[in-house]
């Protein structure tokens, strides 16, 4: 059957219908949608969150709180270690204030000791004991004194006993008196070598190296009656016996 003209025309108008319709649909699917649910071909597509939007600013503020929680939980650690850190201070401390007043028995090793002729009372010695070394040192009793071989030692004269020790900073000097002979004396002889020895602080016997002081004279003239006194703070209060 032979194609007319007019059915030609019918087929080529139906064939472009067709292309248009599929054009149509094409350009819909691609489109944007209004409110309508509408797609409108020429609105461009939304553009994604970028940082400094309102997005990113909420993902930054999740992230906030672990970061802040890693930091509190950081901070005790830290002072935990200054505390556990103070406690080895404060020893540390309490050990140099304890050396700083560390204390000791005088000793010849420390102390520098010289005897003078006393005017007054007559026939009496003083003794000087001077803490010469860099530690407090205490005087205890009182000196331990052997003239020239003597086998024992010199007697201590009770009453002047002080009420406390007597305690020697560095460069601070303790005293005590020396009574040589008196009229009533026995047994008169001439000294010449003195030997003096420092009390124990438990009262019995001596402790460290003795001390030999050298006489105000060639001889010092003793007796029975010969004593001395307590440790003393003051040459006067040595020489009130």
């Amino acid at each position: 059957m032979t194609a007319t003209p007019r059915s030609r025309r019918l087929r080529t108008l139906a064939a472009a219908l067709v292309t248009t319709a599929a054009l149509s649909l094409t350009a819909c699917q691609t489109g944007t949608a209004d409110a309508t649910g509408a797609v409108d071909s020429t609105r461009p597509p939304a553009p994604a969150a970028e940082a400094g939007t309102p997005a990113a600013e909420a993902e930054q503020e999740e992230a906030a709180p672990g970061k802040e929680a890693e930091k509190e939980a950081g901070a005790p650690g830290k002072e935990a270690e200054k505390e556990a850190g103070a406690p080895g201070k404060e020893a540390t401390q309490v050990a140099d204030r304890k050396a700083a007043t560390k204390t000791t028995s005088c000793t010849a090793k420390g102390t520098k000791v010289t005897v003078t002729d006393a005017p007054r009372p007559i026939n009496h010695l003083l003794i000087k004991a001077t803490n010469t070394s860099d530690t407090t040192c205490h005087l205890y009793y009182a000196p331990y004194l052997r003239f020239d071989q003597a086998q024992s030692a010199v007697p201590f004269i009770e009453e002047s006993k002080p009420q406390a020790v007597v305690t020697l900073a560095p460069g601070e000097s303790g005293y005590a008196g020396v009574l040589t002979s008196t009229p009533d004396g026995s047994h008169p002889y001439d000294a010449t070598s003195l030997t003096l020895y420092y009390a124990a602080r438990s009262g019995q016997g001596s402790t460290g190296a003795p001390s030999h002081p050298a006489l105000p004279f060639d001889s010092v003239r003793v007796d029975s009656s010969n004593a001395v006194t307590y440790w003393q703070t003051s040459a006067a209060d040595a020489l009130m016996w």
